[in-house]
């Protein structure tokens, strides 16, 4: 694998900055910067270093559902290209059309489910938030530019020297959203003042839960107790129909495991979502999306 290469997977694997939303399109922008750079002569050894990339993605962000989708897809897709491809030059352009496609794909899945949380959001709105999801941002930003003026209390979320709910606001204060800082340890009364609480997700398991930054789980806990809507802002790539999952739940300390019992609702591209709609949703309803071609 290229120098240039492990560097970019290596930067994905530390990042701490980022939501999963943004790490998803990164690690498709790595994929199809691999097609392009990759020096091997025989279609083989294409495949070989193109599945060598696509293994350290999954091992790079492992709790990141959508990342192992979308990187297994690619990989499937181009096993079955390799079939027809007569030369490692064709092959080469297939792997970046593939890879290309599966970027404008994430992207309209994101802005979609974007769109569809931002109708959740009302004048008048004290919505409660922690960690840091892109997706919320997205959709409190496609709301205030909709002429909902609304107010945000952000928990702080804090995990060593980085204080999500910080970057939350320095974002959301450029599109004139007003915010303020919610102490960690003062979730349970400050909640008293939300009306609408909203977090992303960065996987969703089948088995009943979702993996968020911590402390989703106290947040939605606290929308419980208060009677409070809890929505979850994901598309459906971070859905682990495969069990990609399985004993990673607890492996990362500053995530939460949530009870989909406790969240009122998926935001998804394909609307709302209830947790039985989610136990219903197969491999094969996956592929079907992340088959599908953007338009």
């Amino acid at each position: 694998m290229l120098i240039a290469l492990r560097k970019s997977i290596n930067g994905l694997k530390k990042d701490r900055e980022h939501g999963a939303g943004w790490l998803t399109g990164r690690a498709l922008e790595i994929i199809r910067d691999a097609a392009t750079l990759d020096p091997a002569t025989t279609t083989d050894k294409f495949l070989a270093s193109l599945g060598g990339v696509t293994d350290a993605l999954l091992e790079a962000r492992p709790a990141m559902v959508s990342i192992s989708n979308y990187a297994i897809y690619f990989r499937d897709e181009l096993g079955a290209a390799s079939s027809t491809a007569r030369s490692p030059q064709r092959l080469k352009k297939a792997a970046f059309s593939i890879a290309d496609r599966l970027i404008k794909l994430h992207q309209k899945f994101s802005a979609a489910a974007t769109r569809n949380a931002a109708k959740l959001v009302t004048t008048r709105n004290i919505i409660m938030t922690c960690s840091y999801s892109s997706a919320v941002c997205g959709a409190l930003e496609q709301a205030r530019r909709g002429g909902r003026d609304f107010k945000v209390l952000a928990v702080e979320s804090r995990h060593k020297k980085i204080c999500y709910g910080e970057l939350t606001l320095q974002r959301l204060r450029q599109s004139g959203i007003v915010g303020s800082i919610v102490p960690d340890s003062q979730i349970g009364w400050q909640a008293a003042r939300a009306d609408l609480m909203l977090c992303g997700a960065d996987s969703v398991s089948l088995h009943g839960w979702l993996i968020n930054g911590s402390p989703s789980l106290e947040l939605a806990q606290m929308a419980q107790r208060r009677g409070h809507p809890f929505y979850a802002v994901c598309d459906t790539s971070k859905f682990d129909a495969r069990g990609l999952m399985a004993g990673l739940e607890q492996t990362e300390p500053d995530f939460d495991r949530v009870p989909l019992d406790l969240i009122t609702g998926l935001v998804t591209e394909k609307g709302v979502l209830k947790a039985e709609d989610v136990y219903k949703f197969t491999v094969e309803d996956l592929t079907r999306s992340v088959g599908e071609r953007p338009r």
